[in-house]
């Protein structure tokens, strides 16, 4: 894989952003706003490995 993202640069960036949220918001919201990010990333790897398609929910909100 010639376009991967060395581990380093990756991992320095969460850190840099970790250490901004916790200076700026504290521990409990930055804890809070990684579960979160955490959960919405799981359920969004999960409705991709299963094709879910949302062609009838967005039919029930669509314009007409």
């Amino acid at each position: 894989m010639k376009n991967k993202i060395p581990n380093s640069w990756l991992f320095g960036v969460l850190g840099f952003i970790l250490a901004t949220l916790l200076m700026t918001v504290g521990f409990a919201s930055t804890f809070w706003i990684v579960v979160i990010t955490v959960l919405a990333s799981a359920a969004g790897y999960w409705l991709d490995k299963y094709d879910f398609d949302f062609t009838p929910l967005v039919q029930i909100f669509k314009r007409k």
